[in-house]
């Protein structure tokens, strides 16, 4: 697989090297590295560690994970000012940090907001149609069909994006989620019985 194209704050240099730091102890877990995120709670810095699972992620793994986490970017330095750690789950409405959360996520519905204006907007809010990378190639463009037609939007210009859905589809994903949890657990009974 190609190396990741990321977005926004995952460019930056600081956030590049906690990456690559917390990498292998994510590795090792058995988990995958969504991406990291910072955010502001009043005075306080938030160090957001978005990670996830093929079979989903509890609270539990990101629990067990968390201080090897801490312990690696305490070693490591990477980021330099203060912070508050939260290691998390991406959630429903995930954040996409790279071209391939996007590839990921083709046909879902997206929110998208650049660093600078293309064609004269800044935001954008439509269906991921396809991620366009060329052979060799160091970018990649998403294209959106969003209500005014298809876009296509270079990565490069992204500053954040999320998945987003309307009420109804977050309800039919959790009846969904619940009913597969249901499944597995049955299916594990029916296996020690």
């Amino acid at each position: 697989m190609s190396t990741p194209v990321y977005i926004g704050a995952l460019r930056q240099t600081n956030i590049a090297k906690a990456m690559e730091a917390i990498a292998p102890v994510v590795e090792a877990a058995e988990l995958r590295l969504i991406g990291i995120e910072r955010s502001q709670e009043g005075r306080r810095t938030i160090l957001w560690i978005f990670l996830d699972h093929e079979d989903g992620i509890t609270l539990d793994q990101c629990g067990e994970v968390s201080p090897e986490i801490s312990a690696v970017l305490d070693v490591e330095d990477p980021i330099p000012e203060a912070y508050d750690l939260r290691v998390s789950s991406p959630g429903v409405e995930r954040p996409l940090m790279s071209d391939r959360d996007f590839e990921e996520h083709v046909n879902h519905p997206v929110q998208v907001r650049l660093l600078s204006p293309l064609r004269g907007r800044r935001k954008f809010q439509g269906k991921i149609l396809e991620v366009i990378r060329e052979a060799k190639a160091e970018e990649a463009d998403v294209k959106l069909a969003c209500t005014d037609g298809e876009h296509l939007v270079p990565l490069s210009l992204i500053l954040r994006a999320k998945l987003h859905y309307s009420d109804d589809e977050i309800q039919a994903i959790f009846r969904e989620r619940r009913s597969a949890q249901r499944k597995a657990q049955e299916e594990s009974e029916n296996e020690t019985n």
